[in-house]
Order: C-alpha cells, then structure tokens, then sequence
C-alpha cells in the first residue's frame, strides 16, 4: 500500500482537474476566496462519505447555519442529529429531544470540522490558520478556485487528512481526504442568505 499522504495529494490533484474541466467550461470570473465575506449563512449541504469495504457511500443531508459565535451542523437525513458549537461548548439533539452537552472524542472532531466549515463558508482563511497551512490560489482564474487545507495538529491530521475547497463566488464543494483513503464529500446548495 502506499503512502497515504501520496495517495491524498493525487485524489486533490484528481479533484482539481476535474473541477477546472467542469466549472472552467463555464468561463465566469471568480472573486479570490479571501473576498468571500458573508457574517452569517445558512446552507443546504449534501455529503457523501466514501468509506473503504464499503461498496456505496453513506450520504445524509442537511443544513449549516453560523451566525454570530454559534454554528449549527444539522443532519436531517437519515437520522436528524443537530449539532450545536457555541463558546460555552458542543450540544446535540437527537430526533427532536432536549439538547445534551457532548465532548471529546468525535464531538470534539466534529466540532473541529463545522468551525473549519464555517470559517471556510464566510471567506475567514485567517481564522484557519491556527489550525490549518492554508493554501491560497495565487489568482482564482476562471471557472473556480481551489483551496487546499492541511491541519497542522498530528492527530487532526491524522484523523482528516487534506482537506479540498472549491468555489466561485462562494464555496461550492468541500473534499475530506483521510490519510486511510476513506474521503467525504460535501456539496452546498446555493446561497439562501
């Protein structure tokens, strides 16, 4: 088998080239990324995690709303799980109930990651870069740009790997590359804010 931090570089590499044919077909001028500038959002996503063994993805959806300090990751599909950050800690509600205090383990990734989201959604890199080297495009071109993220941590990298961020006037698509060569894929629907 072979190095996982190989086999991350040539999926991003792939994703790129994909990217660029698909939306670069397009022709649009696109902002650079760090022009993104949006205070609040709330999106639609759709994700699909590609997980080794397993011969279908599993896919869910739901929507991510930030506004102010507090996140909301709120999977509707298959299972309603809403996932709460705010500065006082993580929250979940499972199908409706009261929201429990979660942490550590998962909740603590998870929480890592909908921040990243959030951050990445608003156009704030420099929030990242506490947590992530951030790679900008050096001109977003266009059809798109690509922002690649590799978390500085060991263990987030070791837990998520290389993360892909596509867009345009926003961020569109969002790629997870586990150094086990498990993937996710998140795709957000248009702006509704």
């Amino acid at each position: 088998m072979g190095n996982p931090a190989d086999s991350a570089r040539k999926i991003v590499a792939v994703s790129a080239l994909i990217f660029g044919v698909v939306v670069g077909s397009a022709a649009v001028a696109c902002p650079a990324p760090d022009q993104l500038r949006a205070s609040s959002l709330d999106r639609a996503f759709t994700q699909e995690k590609f997980v080794s063994g397993m011969s279908k993805p599993l896919k869910s959806e739901g929507r991510i709303i930030a506004n102010g300090d507090e996140i909301v990751w709120h999977m509707k599909k298959p299972f309603d799980v809403k996932t709460t950050i705010t500065p006082d800690g993580i929250s979940q509600s499972v199908d409706g109930k009261p929201a429990e205090a979660s942490g550590g383990g998962s909740a603590e990734i998870g929480a890592v990651v909908a921040k990243s989201m959030a951050a990445m959604m608003r156009g704030r890199w420099s929030d990242l870069k506490t947590m992530f080297s951030v790679t900008l495009p050096s001109s977003p071109g266009e059809g798109g740009w690509l922002v690649i993220l590799t978390p500085l941590d060991e263990r987030l990298q070791s837990l998520l790997g290389t993360i892909a961020v596509h867009g345009c006037s926003d961020v569109s698509d969002v790629e997870i590359v586990r150094p086990d060569g498990d993937r996710e894929s998140v795709h957000f629907d248009d702006y509704s804010r």
